[in-house]
């Protein structure tokens, strides 16, 4: 199979959100935790994902705070500064990252048992709710590059986050509405899946499904962990692919003969 490894795998960074706008906002889906210094992180066993988009230095950054490694200096309203460790689910993607797969990707028996485990992996970490074992997944890799930082906490932490780290920095946004976008639980677990296993088959586009599809054929997903899963068919670099929303953007899945499904009106 020929790959193309000039393909555009994303673009332009979506449009951002100041948190100061979110800041009352709760996620109800989440139950993760900020604690001081001498507590423990809660994990989160379900809940909503929400990303921004980091040059590399900052990405590396975030990384360490949103997994524990580094505190923050939080301000109270009552004016006191407390030091604070935080401990949520991440996930991160970068185009250099992706590129360097597609070039790394040998067919052999061995890189394809490298994939496999890669998949349980995910499966496990997303069946137990673990926040240590999704993490692991970005622990393992080396950071290159600009890309998405995805992150499973409750928007009210996440403001305290940002609004008390420089350089600031702001959630990604739907083009419409302007305020954060959101991911499902579902939808975050079947891209890290595919992404983890099969990234030639993954491409991630800045703008959302509509406007890619119009007219579209849409089909449904009938077996295998994306059962359920609905998208619309469309023709993109050549290739028959499968596309469906993931927050403000567009997950396109090419080779669609490995994913039984059936047309919907």
């Amino acid at each position: 199979m020929e790959i193309n490894n000039s393909q555009n795998i994303t673009s332009e960074a979506p449009r951002l959100l100041p948190c100061s706008s979110i800041a009352s906002v709760s996620d109800q889906g989440s139950d993760q935790g900020t604690t001081s210094l001498t507590g423990v992180g809660k994990e989160c066993s379900d809940g909503k994902w929400y990303y921004l988009f980091l040059h590399n230095k900052e990405l590396k950054h975030y990384l360490e705070i949103f997994t524990g490694k580094k505190t923050v200096i939080v301000k109270t309203r009552s004016g006191v500064e407390e030091e604070m460790r935080f401990c949520f689910k991440v996930f991160s993607y970068t185009t250099a990252d992706h590129k360097k797969r597609f070039e790394q990707c040998p067919y052999s028996k061995e890189a394809y048992a490298v994939r496999r485990e890669s998949a349980l992996a995910v499966k496990e970490a997303f069946t137990t709710g673990s926040t240590q074992k999704l993490n692991a997944l970005t622990d393992e890799k080396e950071i290159i590059g600009d890309g998405y930082l995805f992150v499973c906490a409750p928007l009210e932490d996440l403001n305290l986050v940002l609004v008390n780290t420089f350089p600031r920095q702001y959630l990604a946004t739907n083009y419409k509405s302007y305020s954060a976008a959101v991911i499902p639980h579902r939808q975050m677990e079947e891209f890290i899946y595919l992404y983890e296993s099969m990234p030639y088959n993954i491409e991630l586009m800045d703008r959302p499904l509509e406007d890619y599809v119009q007219k579209k054929q849409k089909i449904r997903i009938t077996s295998g962990i994306f059962k359920g899963k609905e998208g619309c068919i469309m023709r993109l670099h050549r290739n028959t692919k499968l596309v469906f929303a993931f927050g403000n953007m567009t997950v396109a899945i090419s080779y669609l003969h490995a994913f039984p499904f059936e047309k919907i009106d």
